[in-house]
């Protein structure tokens, strides 16, 4: 067992053969990789990298950090920014295949003196935990801090096993202390990162129970742990305090010995120290976040679980419907056990460590998350019942390790084959099984299952579809624009837009769910400050300073012409102190009337209750109108209709402008049926926009949308953009511009329907 790394197999030493699984790995990952950004928190993670900022609570530093090298370590190879960091997302769970495979290397020769078949174990595993659909999809477009963490746990868990054979050593020390330290720093990365902590525990005991007595020894290593985080503690306040463009959580302190200084009253789930500075200390525990105790499900543990088993169900043939798929699970979970069965009666030192990593990263880990319904789960509860998008990602770590063990257990029924198959042939024991195991080889390619049957899916080459939304949206709003959102996807892809790409720097983006901290409101503030004389605002593009530009040259035709003229005031003159008194929420009496504009004055018969981001959405409004064109996305309906304000928004695109004055019928603007959602289109505008400019023209090529979560949203958003416009021309008497405009529509939203479930 020890020194088995530098055991020679045929032409290269095992560490040879890690390497060479690695790079096979690499070279999928980027075969298949995304060219651009992507949806959900993708966009967010990229452009934080870019521009050193801080992403939603608790920061994610440890990934901004490696992002932000990665990017000037790779800046020759003259790859747009979204393509290197989903490189590096690809490169970091190459390199965990590795250990992985150093790790499987090391139980298959407790079973077997035969190397070469410790290495095609070391081979079948990592083929099918790297190809296990979440893994493949995190690891060359997706959320990019979970990659990284499947680094941290596969050398971890490699560290493990080195400290078996090392234990009652003072190398062995040393590996525990730097175990400890990788627990501390990739915790700073993602909480994942600290997901072996009962698996090392459990097999301490086990293994050498005496080690906890060793009081120096737990001293020196909780050390180094707390020496790891302090990428945290520090980086994320000392960040914070220059102001960068995102800021999320505005965690800066006041002193920064705050930062390590800790408060042992407060709590964390269980009594856990925080950080002294408080806003700080809100960060690290998410509290913009923060779910219901455990107690409080939010759902039945059977159905979460329930959830797991739907995501595990899509690991090993995503592209094939039940039941047909349900048969190859079946399989694959078969395989699992059996691999599951050998590791235990071969090494169970090790197995009850991996055993107990998979029972932290599946049902531990469900436990602890207490999450809704799934997106698609129970599809006859509300849809307040349901998680906003498929959570699939956060058991990434329970799929590799249950590929890795149905891989085991490709190999297991190999041998078995191989032996029955050598039964009756000539020569010596040694030719005997290799004879048998060629013969019984055709069943290896199992492994190759996962491969074929989740690339369609799994392969994002050519997806530019988060990008070009971020695009048609940013363009359908006019110069120095205020555009309202409502969630993720219609917020992180603007950023990403941007402050990466530099389009459209001038809009003001404002994300409705953030309204409801402190801090937000007080950073749009600043960041929307018109410019003193001689201040540029792209002094420094990373930093909050005062409104940018509308850039003229880089203007489409449409706008260019238009007298846009730099903003006069703050979206709103709402002093810290204020923002800091707002009200939770405000009861307006029957009766109650709002008189936003001269011409536009809203009435409301019945009580009714307004909430902190309501109410700050009505003050920006007000005060922002007449000075900024004021938007609302599409996909924002709830942050309007709040206030009813359907009558006084007219469709240019993908976004609905609040319009000051009085809305009467023209050549172009032609009143819609409330089906539309507004009341109005400006037909012109939004026929330029969806012909002239909207990039989306590939999707139309497209066999699948490979986003289940946005599946059906996206699609619909073109499609209602195009019915509206066809609806326009119709009223209109233009009957071919209204079939061409419902045509292509039609062919967008039945892109949704070819879905695999």
């Amino acid at each position: 067992m020890k020194g088995i790394e530098r055991q020679r197999v045929g032409l290269l030493p095992v560490w040879g053969w890690a390497l060479v699984a690695s790079t096979l790995v690499w070279l999928l990952y980027a075969f298949t990789l995304g060219p651009t950004t992507a949806f959900w928190d993708t966009s967010e993670y990229i452009t934080t990298a870019w521009i050193l900022g801080l992403p939603h609570p608790p920061g994610n530093p440890l990934f901004v950090l490696i992002g932000r090298v990665w990017l000037i370590l790779t800046s020759w190879t003259g790859l747009e920014v979204a393509t290197r960091i989903n490189l590096l997302s690809a490169t970091v769970s190459a390199v965990s295949a590795g250990f992985w495979f150093l790790a499987v290397m090391r139980i298959w020769a407790h079973f077997t003196e035969n190397r070469g078949v410790a290495l095609a174990a070391g081979f079948v595993s990592v083929l099918v935990g790297a190809t296990a659909y979440t893994v493949w999809a995190q690891s060359n477009v997706n959320e990019k801090v979970y990659t990284v963490s499947l680094l941290f746990v596969a050398v971890i868990s490699y560290l493990a096993m080195l400290w078996e054979d090392h234990s009652d050593s003072w190398r062995g020390d040393r590996i525990l202390v730097l175990v400890l330290f990788l627990l501390g720093i990739g915790w700073a990365n993602h909480q994942m990162s600290v997901l072996p902590i009962l698996a090392l525990l459990v097999f301490m005991l086990w293994h050498r129970w005496k080690t906890i007595l060793r009081p120096g020894l737990i001293a020196t290593g909780v050390l180094f742990l707390l020496a790891g985080y302090t990428v945290q503690l520090l980086f994320v306040p000392i960040r914070s305090a220059q102001n960068p463009i995102i800021d999320e959580a505005d965690p800066e302190c006041p002193v920064l010995m705050q930062a390590v200084t800790p408060d042992f009253g407060a709590t964390w789930g269980a009594k856990t120290p925080v950080p002294t500075c408080d806003a700080l200390s809100a960060s690290i525990r998410r509290e913009q976040y923060l779910p219901p105790p455990l107690s409080e499900r939010q759902a039945p543990f059977k159905a979460q679980f329930g959830n797991w088993v739907q995501y595990f169900d899509w690991q090993w043939a995503r592209t094939l419907v039940p039941p047909v798929r349900h048969l190859v699970t079946f399989l694959f979970f078969g395989l699992g056990l059996v691999g599951l069965w050998k590791h235990a009666r071969g090494d169970f030192d090790s197995f009850l460590y991996f055993f107990t990593l998979l029972i932290s990263a599946s049902v531990i880990l469900i436990y602890y998350l207490n999450f809704k319904y799934g997106y698609t789960q129970a599809p006859e509860l509300p849809i307040e019942r349901h998680e906003v998008r498929e959570r699939d990602y956060f058991f990434v770590l329970s799929f590799y390790l249950w590929g890795l063990y149905a891989g085991m257990g490709i190999v297991t029924a190999w041998q078995a084959l191989g032996s029955r198959l050598s039964l009756g042939r000539e020569g010596d024991a040694a030719t005997r099984e290799h004879a048998g195991l060629r013969a019984a080889s055709p069943l290896l390619g199992i492994a190759l299952i996962p491969l074929l049957l989740n690339f369609q899916l799994a392969d994002r080459r050519g997806d530019y579809s988060a990008r070009d939304w971020a695009y048609n949206l940013l363009q359908s709003v006019e110069p120095y624009a205020i555009l309202f959102t409502n969630g993720d996807n219609d917020t992180f892809p603007l950023w990403y837009l941007q402050e990466v790409e530099g389009i459209r720097r001038d809009v003001t983006v404002i994300v409705h769910s953030y309204l409801g901290t402190k801090w937000y409101p007080k950073q749009l503030r600043e960041l929307t400050r018109p410019c003193e004389p001689g201040e540029d605002p792209l002094a420094d593009p990373t930093t909050i300073l005062c409104q940018r530009p509308f850039d003229r040259d880089a203007a489409l035709e449409m706008y260019a012409g238009m007298e846009a003229e730099s903003p006069t005031r703050s979206i709103h003159s709402l002093s810290d102190e204020d923002v800091d008194q707002l009200p939770l929420y405000e009861v307006a009496p029957a009766g109650f009337e709002v008189q936003m504009s001269p011409s536009i004055k809203l009435s409301y018969p019945d009580d009714r209750a307004f909430t902190h981001p309501d109410l700050l959405v009505l003050r920006i409004i007000r005060e922002s109108l007449g000075d900024r064109p004021i938007y609302f996305a599409a996909t924002a309906p709830p942050v309007y209709q709040v206030w009813e304000l359907e009558e006084h928004m007219v469709r240019q695109g993908l976004a609905h402008k609040l319009v000051e004055e009085p809305l009467e019928e023209t050549v172009d603007r032609v009143a819609l049926d409330p089906q539309f959602g507004v009341r109005w289109i400006d037909r012109e505008r939004s026929h330029d926009l969806l012909w002239d400019v909207f990039q989306l023209d590939y999707l139309l090529e497209w066999d699948l949308w490979p986003e289940p979560s946005t599946r059906a949203s996206i699609p619909a958003q073109y499609y209602i953009a195009h019915v509206a416009l066809s609806e326009a021309h119709r009223q209109r008497e233009e009957p071919e511009e209204a079939m061409r405009a419902l045509e292509r529509g039609t062919r967008l939203y039945e892109l949704a329907a070819r879905a695999v479930p």
